[in-house]
């Protein structure tokens, strides 16, 4: 009886090791690989998120003074803040945020900021890009087609596009040196949208 009872003992701490062996872990994964669910819906929500997130921390001298929205359609402008990008016509996605006309289907709705100034010296921007769309593909034609620019009123200095969880894709440019805040603004993005990843840091000559 005895026997019979260590020989059961025995399988079952057989099968408890294939059992361990199996949930052994891919060495390879780590949180770092988890999908970020977004705790935005839309493009304003995200561009209102990097908003506030990067004024809560900013000094004075670094604040966000902005207006949003079309710059042609005055109409949807937000003169404090962010505000969704309402065109008048395809050819508006060009003139105020660097997307050619070829592109615009491509994405299903656009949030944008700029300098209350000057645009050159500050622009950011966010669109969401479709799911059938090349996100990739349409980050580097957007960097084509910006540093393909010709800037009037002075010349922003540095591009910078970033991904963000939930199929979007910010875009910034603007001066990034005597006072400029394109670079404390884009490194923000670590900490307030997470899973979010800079893919593009071009310098505008």
């Amino acid at each position: 009886m005895k026997r019979i009872l260590a020989l059961t003992l025995a399988v079952l701490m057989l099968a408890m090791c294939f059992v361990a062996c199996g949930k052994t872990e891919d060495p390879n994964t780590d949180d770092k690989n988890e999908t970020v669910e977004p705790d935005y819906k839309s493009a304003l929500e995200l561009i209102n998120k990097i908003f506030t997130g990067y004024n809560a921390t900013a000094t004075e001298e670094t604040m966000l003074y902005v207006v949003g929205g079309n710059m042609f359609n005055f109409e949807t402008c937000n003169p404090e803040g962010p505000a969704e990008f309402v065109s008048l016509a395809d050819t508006d996605y060009n003139e105020n945020l660097g997307i050619a006309v070829e592109d615009v289907a491509k994405i299903e709705g656009a949030a944008s900021m700029h300098n209350m100034m000057n645009a050159n010296m500050f622009t950011s921007y966010v669109i969401k890009v479709k799911a059938d769309a090349d996100i990739d593909a349409l980050a580097t034609a957007l960097k084509t087609n910006i540093l393909a620019r010709q800037w009037i009123c002075g010349a922003p200095d540095k591009l910078v596009i970033a991904k963000a969880p939930g199929n979007y894709l910010i875009v910034t440019w603007g001066v990034s040196v005597d006072g400029g805040i394109v670079n404390p603004y884009t490194e923000s993005f670590a900490t307030v949208v997470p899973g979010s990843s800079i893919v593009v840091t071009e310098t505008i000559a």
